[in-house]
């Protein structure tokens, strides 16, 4: 007769260690005191196990997300909160006599706020005007006065010289707009809306792709980020020229140009993130989207802005974006191969420097390898 033996049952199993990214590796330590727990049921175990500690992940966002809102709060009020000319073009078409007195009057008020080029007659300085070498000027039609003015450099730009000019004169001086800007435009921002979506959309692009796929061979990240600079451009000329009409550059021009902004910000933002690692994400949001679009001109010219941050605008991307989008519409493709030039090398220098350090990295890495076959073969 076989005889059986009743096991006692077995303990049911712990639901901690069955629940979604709750699993631990036999052999593995639980989690200390400091590490995150999962209360909320179904994060991935990869997203768990890269979790920082819970007092990084709880300074690190505030003091990141304080040090950007802070930076971008002091640049944009420094810039725009109280704008003053420094060294605005200003024309003068008008006689010996009343030109210097309105320069004597200007500069008394503030000596450094405005540079002057004189016209023989009014139709020179129109044209001056039209190939945008000045935004406006002071012309004198035998005793009466006017103001030529182009109203596609925005309305602030022009208000704040009528009143310079007005003040300057003694009396109200009527203007004439010489330039004006489409119906689809009617404050003059199209340009700077266009250029900040593409800076935005262009970071995001380059932060995505690298937390994707960080080890992305570079000629493929290249690749990427020409699909994306192209339907970028096709999609902003589509919405602003072709459905809105508020840029009246060709969509050709369009498209490039904004193109161009889109690769030359995803590789200046790529570059950042493989130079600075975690901390490349902060600094490529406060160099490209603080700086870089307060120093467009998109808002107001670079001649407005505080002279610590007018430099800027001469070498950062989304102003010569902005320059040549406003040029190719209104100003006979005024600064537009000065802009593609210098969009063009913030591409190329952003990608030589990340082939550099790719290759920099790939030598280093080998190095161990290569010492270990040579130690093996002895």
């Amino acid at each position: 007769m076989q005889h059986s033996t009743e096991l006692p049952p077995a303990p049911p199993p712990d639901p901690a260690l069955h629940a979604p990214g709750r699993r631990r590796a036999a052999g593995h330590p639980a989690h200390s005191r400091h590490a995150l727990a999962d209360t909320e049921p179904g994060i991935p175990a990869p997203v768990l196990a890269a979790a920082a500690a819970a007092r990084k992940a709880m300074l690190v966002p505030v003091v990141t997300a304080l040090a950007i809102g802070t930076i971008f709060v002091a640049v944009y009020l420094a810039a725009f909160h109280a704008p003053s000319a420094h060294h605005q073009p200003l024309g003068i078409a008008a006689s010996d006599q009343m030109a210097a007195r309105t320069e004597l009057a200007l500069n008394t008020a503030d000596p450094s706020a405005y540079t002057f080029y004189r016209y023989p007659d009014a139709e020179a300085a129109r044209q001056a005007i039209a190939h945008d070498k000045i935004p406006a000027a002071l012309v004198a039609d035998g005793h009466h006065l006017r103001l030529l003015a182009a109203g596609a450099q925005g309305p602030s730009t022009v208000s704040s010289l009528a009143a310079a000019v007005n003040q300057a004169v003694g009396h109200p001086v009527p203007i004439k707009d010489v330039r004006p800007l489409v119906a689809g435009d009617a404050r003059g921002l199209s340009p700077f809306y266009a250029a900040f979506g593409v800076v935005l959309a262009g970071f995001l692009f380059a932060v995505s792709s690298y937390q994707i796929a960080p080890r992305l061979r570079l000629a493929a990240r290249v690749a990427s980020m020409m699909v994306f600079s192209a339907a970028s451009g096709a999609a902003v000329a589509l919405i602003a020229h072709t459905a809105m009409n508020a840029l009246p550059a060709s969509f050709f021009t369009v498209a490039v140009v904004v193109g161009l902004l889109a690769w030359a910000t995803a590789a200046a933002t790529g570059v950042m993130l493989r130079l600075f690692g975690p901390i490349g994400m902060p600094v490529a949001s406060v160099v490209l989207l603080t700086f870089g679009n307060a120093t467009s001109g998109g808002i107001l010219p670079a001649t407005f802005l505080p002279t610590w941050l007018s430099p800027l605008a001469q070498i950062l991307a989304p102003a010569a974006a902005i320059h040549a989008l406003r040029g190719a519409a209104y100003f006979h493709n005024a600064h537009l191969a000065a802009a593609l030039l210098t969009m063009s090398a913030w591409v190329v220098g952003c990608l030589a420097l990340q082939y550099v350090l790719d290759w920099v990295a790939a030598r280093r890495a080998a190095a161990p390898a290569s010492l270990h076959t040579a130690a093996a073969a002895r």
